[in-house]
């Protein structure tokens, strides 16, 4: 994060942001317990699975606090340069997970396996719009004649 910190904090918005954290540390809790009352190995994948995206959110929900209340999030275009091939040859291989997960699924007669499946590949979509999306925030560090005093 090399950016400024953000002008003019928006109180309510922080306000939503802290009480989504605290949502997604009752979701944790909530997974956890019910992982521990189920000896279903399928439940508690699943609650596993939930109960790590929900501490994925709260980081990243607490990145966007503190882009908004110390420092702003910020990627230089010589860094997004020096990253792209990595980045790119990242998503051909998402794309080719997504492209293997979707034989696996054509190929699949168990409700319970479909399930998994389209987990997968949603998660797997996810990952390479995140990848895509880095894109733009490249193209939004450029200074433009407007925010470089010109």
């Amino acid at each position: 994060m090399n950016g400024k910190k953000s002008n003019g904090h928006d109180a309510e918005l922080l306000c939503i942001l802290r009480g989504w954290q605290e949502l997604e540390s009752k979701a944790v809790a909530s997974a956890y317990d019910m992982m521990s009352k189920t000896s279903n190995p399928l439940v508690k994948m699943i609650m596993d699975l939930i109960m790590h995206d929900s501490e994925k959110h709260k980081l990243v929900l607490q990145m966007i606090i503190d882009s908004l209340t110390r420092e702003a999030i910020y990627i230089s275009p010589d860094e997004f340069r020096a990253l792209s091939g990595k980045l790119n040859r990242h998503m051909e291989t998402e794309q080719e997970a997504i492209r293997l997960a979707q034989a696996a699924l054509d190929k699949c007669m168990l409700v319970s396996t479909h399930f998994l499946l389209s987990y997968l590949i949603a998660d797997e979509k996810k990952h390479h719009n995140l990848m895509a999306r880095l894109d733009e925030l490249s193209i939004a560090s450029i200074p433009t004649a407007v925010s470089a005093g010109a």
